[in-house]
Parts: structure tokens; C-alpha cells; sequence
């Protein structure tokens, strides 16, 4: 038997007045028994309502505490998710805090590398002013014995008398001018007279200008003997 909504919704109101004062208790006790004969309902059917809406109130109860707990649950997995946000933004600040160290030990290394770098191109340009300067004074060294050199050719050896001299050498060449590359004028054989004029230095080597046969010219002053 199908029974209307509105039929149940008065027997369950006239079932919550049984709780009520002993004198209104009563009456919805009648009114229930009424109604319920009504509805065409036995005493066992009634029972079984009221135990089936107990049962129905006991898994509502429990769905109650699970979705309670998983409440509690979720709120658990907030409050961890929160705390571990917390220590993941402590974290990151304590990274920055090191990322900022690390920035500043960079740059004061960068200064450092760079002042280096100064200093060493300063040692260097100091060390070629010193080789420079070391090469200019060997320069003006093997210049000034060049000079030195050339002072002596200039103020070579002249007597104010001639002396005679003897070639002592296989044929020694009588040059042009004071160098083994001068010009050659004539070929002297050992034992040749010649008629010493001066003797000079000339590319750290003595050279005797002497006259033999009308020509004037140099020999080694080692190819002749000086009487």
C-alpha cells in the first residue's frame, strides 16, 4: 500500500508529540493509533517505520562522522600544508639572505681580480720602462765605444816623422781605406819597404797608412814591421 508523504509527515509530527506533557502525551498516543489505523498501518509496520527511521538517523549519524572527520582531515592537511608554506617561505628568505651574501663575496672578488689585474699591468708597463730604459743604456753603451771607436780612428796615431816599415806577410793587400772591404790597390810581397805615414784604429782593428811606389794606402799594422 502506497502511502501519501503528507499522511506520514502527520504521523511522524502526532509520534513527536508522545514526548510531550503526560495529558498531550496521551492524546497524541490516541491520535497516533488513530491515524496509523488510518493509514491502514498494523502495530508491526509502525515498528518498523520507527526502526527504519532509527537506522536511517544511525548511517546519517555516521556519514555525520565521516564527513566530520574528513573535515578534520582536510583541516589537519591544511594546517600541515600552512606550516609547511611557513618553513618553505623561511626557507626561501634564508636562500635570499645567502644569494645576497654570495652576490656581495662576488662582487668584492671582482674588485679584488680587478685591482690585481691593475696591479700586474702596472708591473708590466713598470718592467718594459726598465727593459726599455736597459736597452737605451746599452745602446748609448755600444754607441758611445762606437763613438769611442770613432774618436780613436779620428785621433789616430800621427808622428810627426815618417817611419819605414817591412812587410812581413805573404802577400798582403794595400787598400783604400782602413777595412778588410776597401778597395784593393795593389798586392805587397813579403819583404816589401814601405814608408809608414800614421797608424789608426779602425773597427777595433790597427791599420798602418804607408806609401810604397807612389801609391798611399792601408795594411794591417800585424803584416808590417815598424822600425
Amino acid at each position: 500500500m502506497a502511502l501519501q508523504d503528507e499522511e506520514l509527515e502527520g504521523l511522524a509530527n502526532r509520534l513527536a508529540l508522545l514526548v510531550s506533557d503526560d495529558g498531550e502525551a496521551d492524546n497524541a498516543g490516541r491520535a497516533v493509533g488513530a491515524q496509523a489505523r488510518r493509514m491502514g498501518l498494523s502495530g508491526g509496520q509502525l515498528k518498523g517505520i520507527f526502526l527504519a527511521g532509527i537506522a536511517a538517523l544511525a548511517a546519517k549519524a555516521v556519514r555525520l562522522t565521516e564527513e566530520n572527520q574528513k573535515i578534520n582531515e582536510l583541516e589537519a592537511d591544511l594546517r600541515e600544508a600552512r606550516e609547511a608554506l611557513q618553513r618553505i617561505d623561511a626557507m626561501a628568505r634564508s636562500l635570499q639572505r645567502e644569494r645576497d651574501a654570495l652576490r656581495g663575496e662576488s662582487e668584492q672578488l671582482h674588485e679584488a681580480l680587478d685591482r690585481r689585474r691593475t696591479g700586474r699591468q702596472v708591473r708590466i708597463a713598470v718592467g718594459v720602462v726598465i727593459l726599455a730604459g736597459l736597452a737605451g743604456g746599452t745602446w748609448l753603451a755600444v754607441s758611445g765605444r762606437a763613438l769611442h771607436w770613432r774618436d780613436r780612428d779620428a785621433q789616430a796615431d800621427t808622428s810627426p816623422f815618417f817611419r819605414s816599415g817591412i812587410v812581413h806577410e805573404k802577400n798582403v793587400v794595400l787598400r783604400k781605406t782602413p777595412e778588410a772591404s776597401g778597395d784593393s790597390l795593389a798586392v805587397l810581397t813579403e819583404g816589401t819597404q814601405v814608408v809608414v805615414k800614421r797608424t789608426l784604429w779602425h773597427n777595433l782593428e790597427q791599420w798602418v797608412e804607408v806609401e810604397v811606389g807612389g801609391q798611399t794606402g792601408f795594411v794591417l799594422s800585424t803584416e808590417v814591421n815598424l822600425s
